[in-house]
């Protein structure tokens, strides 16, 4: 089963995936992008950053699958960790979502409907060049927006879940994980 985890900018997708990974023994999948390092960003644990001509060339090998662009950078998974029969988790933007299901195995999405205030206040957490901090900041009021008007895109989700950074929110997403996945070995 693969976990996605969506939500807009600040919603807790990251939070979230952490205490899967930790509570669950969920494997992180992690995202390809050619977008720079962020400070504390970890290759290999948080994203694999590549350069654009290997980008390329994983994409062109088969060896990346659902690429897409996102404020001037590409990103994509290695197709592998979409065909593993490992229990797994990431992050996606809803946008992607179809792409997503028509590589992955047992796909199980998750919309994280934030607290947006607190969401705000996360993303500003993150010393964003300002420029990039007031697109995102304009970006949460215009997804959230689109989310809640447009049934499209709240059908393409399984479940959706608040956050408020509580124990009780951490609680509440492993449990309902825990429940699918339970659900998804019973035999018939």
């Amino acid at each position: 089963m693969i976990v996605i985890l969506s939500g807009i900018t600040g919603a807790g997708k990251s939070y979230l995936k952490k205490h899967i990974i930790n509570k669950l023994n969920f494997k992180n999948i992690v995202i390809v992008t050619t977008r720079a390092k962020r400070i504390g960003e970890v290759e290999g644990i948080d994203k694999h950053f590549v350069t654009e001509e290997q980008f390329e060339e994983l994409k062109n090998s088969g060896k990346i699958s659902v690429p897409f662009e996102f404020l001037g950078h590409k990103y994509a998974y290695y197709t592998e960790d979409l065909l593993s029969d490992e229990n797994a988790v990431t992050e996606l933007h809803y946008s992607t979502i179809d792409e997503f299901k028509k590589v992955a195995k047992g796909v199980v999405s998750i919309y994280i409907k934030p607290n947006v205030e607190t969401a705000k206040k996360q993303l500003k957490l993150r010393c964003l060049p300002k420029t990039i901090e007031l697109f995102r900041l304009k970006e949460i009021k215009e997804q959230i927006k689109e989310f809640e008007n447009n049934t499209n895109i709240q059908k393409k989700f399984d479940y959706i879940i608040a956050n408020d950074y509580t124990d009780e929110s951490l609680n509440n997403a492993v449990e309902l994980i825990k429940n699918i996945e339970e659900r998804s070995y019973v035999r018939t």
